[in-house]
């Protein structure tokens, strides 16, 4: 799945998109509509006679006050219990479009409740009053969104090539800041680099890179768990849990003190060695993607602005892009595992 998603990008979702979903959405609560008044016809609710359901004209008489109710609460159960479970509804779904929190996690059930309660008068102004908040707000947002901070992505095909890292000079100490370089020992994570990359190309690059190194953590944090669990503690050892904090507990470290080196499954040492090489694979495209946006101009904060997306991946895996040796690599390892860079 992630693979996939390696493969698209996610940008705001324009107005035209919005509104097209929006008929699609439009038709099918038309039909639930129909199915309904049909059950409550067969079930003797009301009479088809009646002038308000035959077509007849009469300006003295309105439609029964339980027609809107039922009407604007078709609305807002459609949109809220699709949204709540999917995050988009039937028309989003069928242009490729979701809804998010505004760092691109997924919408709570508080935020999808009031951007579709501020729908419904929405609906009421025929949604004027939402395409002119949406032209006037760089994220395209509608009222619902202002008010829930939820905002509406869509998924786009990304460019078929990927942006590769650039040389780079092997560690001296560790970087110290997120475009220091990282080691050129080869890595299988590193994708096939044009001559001169864009800035999205390089972000895609960089996209695909972080992805391989959540992959890489997710799979040495198991075979951590299976090693961890062969512990069997004693009076005088320390307990379980606190042995994954040392930071010689890994196969690319060094026995602490006079201890004996422990004994690693060939597993768990492949599954390290390959979160190691995702990492820095990660940091070369880190530094190409910001080379490639300093080369067009602009840096490579503005160029991600377009993507919401990558925030929370990029602030999740924080720690290591600043890892510049196999034991600072197990301390961000660490970091990211305890949830600290979430927080």
């Amino acid at each position: 799945m992630e693979q996939v998603r390696a493969r698209e990008q996610v940008q705001y979702a324009g107005l035209g998109w919005r509104c097209a979903a929006i008929a699609v959405d439009t038709v099918v609560l038309f039909f639930l509509l129909v199915v309904i008044f049909a059950v409550l016809a067969a079930a003797g609710a009301f009479d088809l006679s009646d002038p308000a359901f035959s077509g007849g004209i009469d300006l003295q008489r309105t439609a029964p006050v339980w027609m809107y109710a039922l009407t604007y609460g078709l609305i807002f159960v459609y949109y809220t219990v699709l949204e709540a479970l999917t995050a988009a509804s039937v028309g989003k779904l069928v242009f490729r479009m979701r809804v998010t929190m505004d760092d691109g996690t997924r919408p709570s059930g508080v935020a999808v409740v009031v951007r579709n309660l501020v729908r419904l008068p929405e609906v009421l102004f025929w949604y004027i009053p939402a395409g002119i908040s949406c032209l006037a707000n760089a994220k395209n947002k509608r009222l619902g969104d202002l008010a829930a901070r939820t905002v509406v992505v869509r998924r786009s095909a990304a460019p078929a090539e990927y942006a590769g890292a650039e040389p780079v000079q092997p560690w001296p100490g560790g970087p110290s800041s997120l475009a220091a370089a990282a080691p050129a020992r080869p890595s299988p994570y590193a994708p096939p680099a044009p001559a001169t990359p864009g800035a999205s190309e390089a972000l895609a690059g960089l996209k695909t890179a972080a992805l391989a190194v959540r992959g890489a953590h997710l799979n040495y944090l198991r075979f951590s768990e299976v090693e961890l669990a062969k512990v069997t503690p004693t009076p005088t050892s320390r307990p379980v849990d606190e042995a994954a904090d040392r930071a010689a507990d890994h196969p690319g470290g060094e026995a602490g003190g006079e201890a004996a080196e422990p004994e690693y499954s060939p597993e768990y040492a492949a599954a390290w060695y390959t979160l190691a090489d995702a990492v820095i694979a990660m940091q070369q495209a880190h530094a190409a993607a910001a080379a490639a946006a300093a080369r067009e101009g602009t840096t490579l904060q503005a160029v991600c602005a377009d993507q919401p997306d990558l925030t929370y991946l990029f602030r999740e895996l924080e720690p290591f892009f600043t890892a510049g040796s196999d034991d600072e690599v197990h301390d961000a390892y660490m970091s990211v595992a305890r949830g600290e860079t979430t927080a």
